[in-house]
């Protein structure tokens, strides 16, 4: 191709897929300049769109909880008597169904670190606290987000309470985690 005939390519490509004209060069530019033999596999741009159904399983009341309820669940083995929070549907100690519990929703950052940049749609302040946490009434950690003003504050140890979002959509992004005032 002559580069008037490229400069269309890489045109047309851009606006048919969206695509930054120089990502198209970049990647491009061995195939339209004609470096490549007439023999080889010819890549072009592509763009696929999938849309599905994704079953949450028997971990689907947790997200259900969080959307329509406000509540935060956890799974307690009836066996070791454990609670897991993010839940399991089974004990991996006693090999037994667990069974839903409340739980406060309340609990301490174990470790932590500051985040500065995020490529997350559902972050809305930048910097951010991404902590494990481990909620009052669980044995395990649950890795989830804290919005706070000065990050500074925010050290294993922190008490901190789970904010639900006005928004919810039964997912784990439907609730962050801020410090209890006064503490």
């Amino acid at each position: 191709m002559n580069p008037q005939e490229q400069a269309l390519w890489y045109d047309y490509m851009a606006k048919k897929y969206g695509i930054p004209r120089e990502h198209l060069v970049r990647e491009f530019d061995k195939e339209l300049s004609g470096a490549n033999p007439m023999d080889s596999p010819l890549e072009i741009p592509d763009k696929m769109e999938v849309l599905f159904k994704y079953s949450l399983g028997q971990q689907s009341r947790f997200f259900r909880e969080l959307r329509e309820n406000r509540r935060i669940l956890g799974a307690r083995c009836p066996g070791c008597g454990k609670v897991y929070c993010p839940p399991r549907s089974h004990c991996p100690l006693c090999y037994i169904p667990t069974e839903w519990v409340p739980l406060a929703g309340t609990g301490a950052v174990v470790a932590c670190t500051v985040q500065h940049y995020t490529t997350s749609a559902f972050i809305r302040k930048v910097p951010f606290i991404c902590a494990y946490i481990r909620l009052d009434g669980s044995d395990f950690l649950l890795m989830a987000n804290m919005e706070v003003e000065d990050v500074s504050k925010i050290h294993a140890g922190t008490r901190v309470e789970a904010v639900f979002r006005e928004e919810r959509h039964g997912a784990i992004t439907d609730f962050y985690f801020r410090p209890v005032e006064g503490m």
